[in-house]
């Protein structure tokens, strides 16, 4: 203790200070409360890194996925994000900040915003839509004036979902687009009453971001920009292609069978609160966390802990153990509550999922989207989720590649080319037994069954398709090019079919009738000679 004191008495002045300031700069510190941050959610191990890695890239091997961001949040803590693949035909490879389309995980954010306004005092969720919006209505205007925003929210409003999916090609970038798509719903008749039944529609979302657009007094995508993407630091994001933050916008692709094509596909403005707000995977995770943490991230409350409870609640039933909520599918699966959502755009794909009583919550871009191969690209998310919590790789996270759907889009192709060839053999055969011109009952199946064949090849694809999957064949045409070119094709086979039959045959008639005597001729073989 005297060698310190002596050794202390020899400093100089300035040493002296430095040695009372670092003194005073580590008692501050350890008088600090520790930060949120560091609430024991661990960056994953190697080893779940490399799990993941090596699922992903298989996946993508499988499903040819061309490019894939990856995201994963514990708690508060961003713990893996990391891109695979190619973003661009030019070489450049993803990255967690390559933006990508986010498709129908813009309802969360649509939803969000509705419920700022909850919060701010200036929208009741259970007051009519006609509340915010005095001339909506649909063909039913009595029952246009008992939808509530909470019946929008749920999906229960009575809005068809073939409603909902005719404004993919619509190319309106205006300011009034909103509000042009909204009115159309003048002519809809509802499914049903509102609150009855669970019917996924995107005009709902089109309906609430109008009202959001209303109630602010600004742009719907200026209300996500400030309220939502600069208080959760969504650098990356945006409400519009023109956005400086789009500029690197992935390119999109879509399946032709299992081959992905480059395609530039429309951008809807109307559509942009249900699905075409722009996000990466590092944005998203911050998106995460708030939805996980009470409506907080890095300090910043975008929404109350009651606020998010009240966005997560189950709403409309979609299925005996799911739920829809307000812009999320809520289910019980195995005893873990699951609180997720997909989105789809002609060329993009994207899942998110939350798990909350685990505090895990992961996000998963593609640049890539296709009906026909949607089993394949919604399973990723699923396998990661396995990872996670310690479960082996099953059939039902990592299947098989699916060469059956393609299979089974060909097949109507290849039915039309055997009909028609069969048609071909089996008007020659007739032809030469002398068979044709047909008359009495034989023109029923020879002529008139075939003739019937011909015109259900061509024309009942066109009505079938349509009903079956609730979707107008202008969508169809963009979200399954492969499936719209088939049908056209078998179209033009069985319209072709049913032409050169009927040419064939009345030739063949007008031949056998040139080399038959007219009814009430009196010539005899010698004299016609």
């Amino acid at each position: 203790m005297c060698a310190n004191m002596i050794d202390q008495r020899r400093r100089s002045p300035v040493a002296r200070l430095f040695l009372a300031l670092v003194s005073l700069m580590i008692l501050t510190f350890a008088s600090l409360p520790a930060p949120a941050a560091s609430a024991g959610y661990a960056a994953l191990s190697n080893s779940e890194q490399d799990q993941i890695d090596a699922y992903i890239e298989s996946r993508m091997q499988t499903a040819n996925i061309p490019g894939l961001a990856l995201g994963v949040v514990r708690g508060d803590q961003i713990v893996y994000l990391k891109g695979y693949g190619l973003a661009g035909s030019d070489g450049q490879a993803v990255t967690p900040q390559t933006p990508f389309i986010i498709g129908s995980l813009s309802k969360s954010f649509t939803a969000l915003a509705v419920m700022q306004l909850v919060e701010a005092g200036q929208i009741d969720l259970d007051a009519p839509v006609i509340t915010y919006l005095p001339w909506f209505r649909t063909a039913d205007p009595a029952a246009s004036a008992q939808i509530t925003l909470r019946h929008l929210l749920n999906q229960d409003s009575g809005l068809p979902v073939y409603e909902g999916r005719r404004g993919d090609w619509d190319h309106d970038q205006s300011d009034g687009a909103l509000e042009t798509a909204v009115r159309q719903l003048a002519t809809v008749t509802l499914s049903h009453a509102p609150g009855q039944a669970f019917e996924y529609a995107n005009e709902n979302y089109t309906t609430l971001g109008l009202i959001v657009q209303a109630v602010s007094g600004n742009t719907y995508e200026d209300v996500i920009r400030k309220q939502i993407f600069a208080p959760l630091h969504m650098s990356h994001s945006a409400a519009a292609l023109a956005d400086p933050a789009a500029q690197d916008l992935a390119t999109g692709h879509r399946y032709w069978l299992l081959w992905p094509v480059a395609f530039d596909a429309p951008y809807p403005r109307a559509q942009t609160p249900a699905g075409y707000l722009i996000s990466s995977a590092e944005d998203m995770t911050h998106f995460l966390i708030a939805q996980l943490n009470g409506g907080g991230y890095d300090g910043r409350q975008v929404l109350s802990p009651q606020g998010i409870d009240t966005l997560h609640a189950p709403g409309a039933g979609m299925g005996t153990t799911s739920f829809y909520a307000m812009g999320w599918a809520v289910q019980r699966q195995d005893g873990v509550l699951k609180i997720d959502h997909s989105g789809d755009v002609s060329n993009f794909h994207s899942n998110m999922l939350l798990l909350p009583e685990q505090k895990i919550g992961i996000v998963i871009l593609m640049n890539v989207g296709g009906y026909n191969n949607a089993m394949a690209i919604n399973v990723p998310i699923e396998g990661v989720v396995a990872i996670l919590q310690g479960h082996g790789m099953t059939p039902a996270v990592d299947p098989p590649t699916d060469w059956l759907t393609p299979a089974l889009l060909l097949l109507p192709l290849l039915i039309s080319v055997v009909w028609l060839t069969g048609s071909y053999v089996f008007i020659q055969r007739w032809q030469s037994r002398g068979e044709l011109p047909v008359r009495g009952w034989p023109v029923v199946w020879r002529y008139g069954l075939p003739l019937a064949v011909d015109l259900c090849l061509a024309g009942a694809g066109w009505i079938i398709l349509p009903i079956q999957f609730q979707t107008p064949m202008a969508t169809i045409a963009l979200f399954a090019p492969d499936a719209f070119v088939i049908l056209v094709i078998v179209a033009v086979i069985g319209l072709g079919a049913a032409l050169g039959r009927t040419m064939l045959i009345f030739r063949t008639s007008r031949g056998v009738h040139s080399q038959v005597p007219e009814l009430g001729s009196r010539r005899t073989p010698t004299q016609a000679s």
